[in-house]
């Protein structure tokens, strides 16, 4: 009963923070936003790890069940064997079904394949946008130190600042920007720009949305893809606070105004946008008044309570198999 239980209850767990997942990282988001770079690195791996875990059921009740054989004799009777090692219950068919075990250990395998395929085609798209974008700037902008930052400038009359990857060019700001802020909020911008470049930030997102973007239906993962470009905002944010202050960063993004207002090409609007840019007069508040903490401490718990069980049941079931895989497989005739 157990070897059944186990499964079912893990099942049970999931299921529900894939739904309830979502209120808990908006609940623990005045928490969260005081330590961005961690809120970022547990809610990747929260999905990484949520992700696995929905792979150890199949591969769980592989352990549990016996059914049908769909591999040739010698074939059948290693996978047999390898499932021996690999449970923690000692025996393998513990139920008899009608589903064959190595059916239940090839559908892990075929969603990773198709969630990559999903995931390659998707940053390939991205990575085209990218140097599209790049090209359009680069064709444009001219080379030059501003406020002791190397930045490309481009003519245009609105307060522009975003950053591109390194290798794209990095961080872009137009004569505008430089018309309307005086020379710290200048600075400010900047150091929050250049935060993204240094910090790959570019980079944090191309492995996020590679992991989501097959996971988009769950609410867990949909949630993640929108909440994690926050924290990386405000983490360069923080960077240009501590470079100049808050008022001074508080002005900036005043001035900057909203993103939707500066940029108005389809391809930076996008989901999948390359860019990352200091717009954004939502974050003014959370600057000059931070929400309390004390509500959110509950639901941050929450939060590293599930990804603590899902590393844990990840682990506790990818990792025989991984061990076994690594040996060969090699066991006396039973």
């Amino acid at each position: 009963m157990n070897a059944v239980l186990v499964p079912s209850v893990l099942a049970l767990v999931l299921v529900i923070s894939a739904f309830a997942g979502p209120r808990l990282i908006r609940t623990a988001a005045p928490l969260l936003m005081r330590v961005p770079r961690l809120a970022v690195m547990v809610l990747v791996a929260g999905v990484g790890f949520w992700a696995l875990s929905v792979a150890s059921l199949s591969l769980m009740l592989a352990w549990t069940v016996t059914g049908p054989s769909i591999l040739p004799a010698p074939a059948a009777d290693v996978c047999q064997r390898c499932l021996a090692a690999a449970s923690p219950f000692g025996t393998v068919g513990t139920i008899d079904t009608v589903i064959p075990s190595a059916l239940l250990l090839l559908l892990p395998a075929l969603g990773a394949l198709v969630a990559t395929a999903i995931g390659i085609r998707r940053s390939l798209a991205i990575r085209r946008r990218t140097r599209v974008l790049s090209r359009e700037i680069l064709a444009t902008a001219r080379l030059q130190i501003v406020s002791e930052h190397r930045v490309l400038v481009l003519d245009d009359e609105r307060p522009i600042a975003f950053s591109l990857p390194r290798r794209s060019g990095g961080v872009v700001v137009s004569t505008g920007l430089v018309t309307v802020l005086d020379a710290d909020e200048l600075a400010a911008v900047l150091t929050h720009e250049q935060e993204h470049v240094r910090g790959k930030h570019h980079l944090v997102l191309s492995l996020l949305d590679l992991m989501t973007a097959s996971l988009r239906w769950v609410p867990l993962a949909r949630d993640v893809a929108h909440a994690v470009p926050h924290y990386l905002e405000i983490a360069a944010d923080n960077a240009a606070r501590r470079q100049t202050g808050t008022p001074t960063l508080a002005g900036a993004l005043l001035k900057l105004g909203s993103p939707d207002k500066v940029f108005t090409a389809a391809h930076v609007h996008d989901t999948a946008s390359p860019v990352l840019h200091a717009a954004g007069t939502d974050r003014i508040a959370r600057l000059v008044r931070p929400p309390r903490l004390r509500p959110a401490v509950l639901p941050a718990a929450a939060l590293a309570l599930l990804l603590a069980a899902f590393s844990a049941a990840a682990v506790a079931v990818h990792g025989p198999y991984l061990s076994v895989i690594l040996t060969g497989c090699h066991l006396p005739a039973s």
